[in-house]
């Protein structure tokens, strides 16, 4: 089978992972996979990408080239914004002809795309191809407006051949053609790695509003001087960093430390005694998911189905549902005093490598694919 991803980018999100860990995975079970990003040009991926996979990049911005700008090809699209009532793409309908033709240049037997606006745009530019579009949901869509898109994204979604979320609650809030699969997440090889002298608190997450590292960081100030052998170490990159390090400078002056991205989260979390999560929107928790699959115990902010799906409140951590500071302190505070619970909740974790599979995730995957195949092949 040929399969087409679509994503913006390869930066260092978790949908880009997704997308990558896919791409490598069916390349691996003899698929020809193809990723296909819209703005990424010559800039390396954030993620390891299997070498039998072909990279294509359509280089936007840029003129669209008199190819790309077939008179069906536009006539089609227009035809399927004017029926579904999506009029906010029509100004875009050259843009949509570029993605078209970049795609149908990849010869699809299925595409696969990732993130809301990029799910809408590849729904339109596909219109009356005869290729399947699944479209990726990455995080939960019920709590997160597109606004004016809001209509667009019902409207489209239901022309695309499957749309896939990564919880149930999430899938059947999207629609009848959606389905729930679990993020396909590479398990850790190796063993946990050998420990310092200093216990650390590790998260993993981009630093914007809805991961909250401020409210993170405020928490374990907060319990800061009554555990002065403990760090809270955050990795990720985001548009907080500067504001975070100034606030951490003002409430916890060298027991914060941050380390940017990291293109390899296992190594971090193989040494780390306790993760946390304070974010307030997850589609799934690869984060979590990898901390887990690690032994790693976590103490989660409860941020919908997803969470409280991988995180086994009293097994394998703690889910935090009081959406307070002082809540989230003294979840952690429990934890880093207990070390007879951590390695409790520890010995527990890596029962996520069962419970949420990649093997288990793919097969999900294949179902899919055959049902879309024998719909297709019925029209």
């Amino acid at each position: 089978m040929r399969i087409t991803l679509v994503i913006a980018g390869l930066g260092g999100g978790g949908a880009e992972r997704v997308c990558i860990n896919l791409a490598n995975a069916w390349a691996a079970r003899e698929h020809q996979s193809t990723i296909l990003t819209l703005s990424q040009h010559s800039r390396p991926p954030a993620y390891t990408i299997d070498s039998r996979v072909e990279r294509r990049d359509v280089g936007l911005p840029r003129p669209a080239h008199a190819q790309e700008l077939d008179e069906e090809s536009l006539a089609s699209i227009r035809r399927l914004l004017h029926d579904q009532l999506c009029p906010q793409f029509l100004p875009h309908v050259a843009i949509l002809a570029m993605f078209r033709h970049a795609i149908l240049a990849t010869q699809p037997d299925v595409v696969v795309s990732f993130i809301d606006i990029t799910n809408l745009r590849v729904i339109a530019a596909m219109a009356e191809t005869q290729v399947p579009v699944v479209a990726c949901e990455v995080t939960d869509a019920r709590r997160v407006s597109l606004g004016k898109l809001q209509n667009a994204r019902t409207a489209l979604y239901r022309c695309a051949a499957a749309v896939v979320a990564p919880d149930p609650v999430i899938a059947r809030w999207l629609g009848p053609n959606a389905r729930a699969i679990p993020n396909v997440l590479v398990p850790p090889q190796g063993k946990r790695g050998l420990k310092g002298d200093r216990r650390r608190l590790v998260t993993l997450s981009r630093l914007s509003s809805e991961k909250r590292p401020e409210f993170l960081i405020r928490s374990f100030a907060g319990i800061a001087t009554d555990f002065p052998d403990w760090d809270l170490e955050i990795y990720g990159l985001g548009p907080q960093r500067n504001f975070l390090e100034h606030l951490v400078e003002v409430l916890a002056p060298k027991r914060v430390h941050f380390h940017g991205f990291t293109p390899e989260p296992y190594e971090v979390l193989a040494k780390a005694d306790l993760f946390v999560s304070a974010s307030r929107i997850e589609g799934f928790g690869n984060a979590i998911w990898e901390a887990l699959a690690c032994g790693v115990p976590v103490v989660a902010m409860d941020a919908g189905p997803p969470v409280r799906t991988l995180v086994r409140d009293g097994i394998d951590g703690v889910i935090v549902t009081e959406q307070t500071m002082a809540a989230l302190a003294e979840a952690l505070a429990r934890l880093m005093r207990d070390e007879v619970t951590r390695k409790a909740y520890a010995s527990r974790a890596a029962e996520v490598l069962v419970r949420f599979s990649t093997e288990s995730s793919l097969a999900k995957w294949d179902e899919l694919f055959r049902a879309i195949s024998f719909s297709y092949s019925a029209t």
